[in-house]
């Protein structure tokens, strides 16, 4: 299994406005959450929603723009090295934008 941590930058109305990936991709899920640690270091206010899997940041409650994180895994088959299926939530479950709280 390998993990890739996502991020998302927001507005206020939740319009995405930028997204990109921290690092290269990890071998272990503690691996990624230590760079989800570390991404959020910065960040005064962060918050977790566990029903959908990710983090939110920002630099101050009445900031304009946050910040969500979160970590999607994919299996590799281990006799061919092939990639099966897309990349998926830790939660098991796609990805989707999640809602601004």
């Amino acid at each position: 299994m390998a993990y890739r941590v996502r991020w998302q930058l927001v507005g206020r109305s939740g319009q995405p406005l930028d997204s990109g990936c921290i690092g290269e991709g990890f071998c272990a899920y503690g691996d990624a959450v230590a760079a989800v640690v570390e991404f959020l270091r910065p960040y005064p206010e962060v918050s977790r929603c566990p029903t959908e899997s990710y983090w939110l940041a920002r630099r101050s409650v009445d900031a304009d723009l946050a910040v969500w994180v979160w970590v999607e895994r994919h299996e590799i088959e281990e006799a061919t090295g092939a990639i099966s299926g897309s990349w998926m939530s830790s939660g098991e479950t796609s990805i989707q934008t999640p809602t601004l709280v």
